[in-house]
């Protein structure tokens, strides 16, 4: 049997990553697509060399790695160099991402999670046997991605109004988890949804 693929996806801030922690803690693979974006931007690696050479030596810092820092300012205020980045990107991350999923299948693996928070603005949901979309309220993102990041709340806005809006997530998601803010209840949502996709697709 083939390894089932699970999506989950998210704005910025909605606990994608804590799902996904839970998944892995019940017992499913996991894979994070930020993760594997920072490994295909190792210096040496193909996407390393053509971001250098497409934004120049000024996003390298003095060790030689990328200034992930710098490169995003440049690119959440111009949509041009934007899509000159995702499209360096984006097909090394696709390329990593089945590479990955493929070891986990020949391992044996029944199940994979990938967390994709670009999984419907990139058209990634044919890639998938199941889809999950994370919420939370607006307010929530904001603080949370303001917090993490040490950016304001304006710039927090901005990284939002990038993706897709989580209405849309949501209408094209195969199962919606939201997420109040409350550990506890989060991962009651997971468990239950783990075992309905347990039931309906890995119960021989």
């Amino acid at each position: 049997m083939k390894i089932l693929r699970i999506a989950v996806t998210g704005s910025a801030g909605s606990g994608k990553s804590l799902v996904c922690q839970r998944f892995r803690e019940i017992g499913w693979v996991t894979l994070d697509c930020d993760i594997i974006a920072r490994q295909v931007v190792e210096p040496g690696e193909e996407a390393f060399k053509k971001i250098v050479e497409s934004f120049g030596q000024k996003v390298v810092r003095k060790e030689g790695t990328l200034d992930r820092e710098r490169l995003r300012n440049i690119i959440v205020n111009d949509s041009l160099l934007r899509q000159k980045m995702e499209n360096i990107l984006h097909p090394q991350i696709l390329k990593e991402m089945v590479f990955q999923i493929e070891k986990a299948e020949g391992k044996g693996k029944k199940a994979v999670v990938v967390e994709v928070p670009l999984l419907f603005e990139l058209g990634m949901e044919k890639q998938f046997d199941v889809t999950i979309a994370v919420m939370a309220k607006d307010m929530d993102l904001v603080k949370r991605i303001s917090d993490r990041d040490n950016v304001t709340k304006k710039d927090a806005q901005k990284i939002l109004d990038l993706q897709m809006s989580q209405e849309n997530k949501m209408t094209r998601a195969d199962h919606v988890i939201l997420n109040k803010g409350k550990r506890s209840e989060l991962f009651e949502s997971v468990d239950n949804l783990f075992n309905k996709i347990q039931k309906e697709f890995l119960t021989m």
